[in-house]
């Protein structure tokens, strides 16, 4: 296992200490046991450890430390804070979630191109290292992904030809926005992206 102890707003654990534990596991997903709680994120069992304040997982998922740490503490404080609806079952494009227009824009626009670059021509490897992370096949898109236990994606991807580029695209649940505010979800797409790109190729800097 591997831990995620780097510099980090208190604030954003104070957050988390605030809410009832109980019903943070009952809105989110997660199991909680002694200020633990343990969830499965982008498709591995992580923990997220209120007591030490930090946050663990599998040694193969080393990518983006504090970007994963934020989501899955803002996650769990959100949840517990508020009293969401069920996920939608539906997805959207990201400039349909509530204030994505304005959002996703200039610094916080979706990280795409990584994917674009990479998998151009070859939109089958994309989705062969999705379903390695357990993803789901789809009729609507290449592939959804249950990122979080409350929180869906899927990707859209047109292949490079000869007279366009590469271009892909996130959709999201339709509720998705209930569970986490949008600059932590910008944070989850950005380390869904540096998943999705094969281990042996260096990250991007978003």
């Amino acid at each position: 296992m591997s831990a995620v102890n780097l510099p980090f707003p208190p604030a954003l654990w104070d957050d988390l200490a605030k809410v009832d534990p109980t019903k943070v596991a009952r809105v989110s997903g997660a199991v909680h046991e002694n200020g633990r709680f343990t969830l499965d994120f982008l498709g591995a069992p992580f923990t997220v450890d209120l007591n030490q304040r930090m946050v663990t997982g599998p040694p193969n998922r080393k990518r983006a430390d504090f970007q994963r740490a934020l989501v899955l503490v803002v996650y769990l404080a959100h949840c517990g804070s508020r009293d969401p609806p069920d996920p939608a079952g539906r997805l959207i494009g990201t400039m349909e979630v509530p204030g994505g227009p304005m959002f996703f824009r200039g610094p916080h626009v979706i990280a795409t191109a990584p994917l674009e670059e990479h998998y151009a021509t070859n939109p089958e490897a994309l989705a062969e290292r999705a379903f390695s992370l357990g993803a789901q096949k789809s009729s609507q898109c290449l592939f959804t992904w249950r990122v979080l236990p409350k929180v869906e994606l899927g990707c859209v991807f047109e292949p490079q030809d000869d007279e366009f580029p590469a271009q892909a695209g996130y959709l999201v649940d339709a509720h998705a926005h209930y569970y986490l505010p949008l600059d932590a979800l910008w944070g989850l797409i950005n380390v869904a992206t540096l998943e999705l790109l094969p281990p042996n190729v260096p990250d991007p800097q978003f």
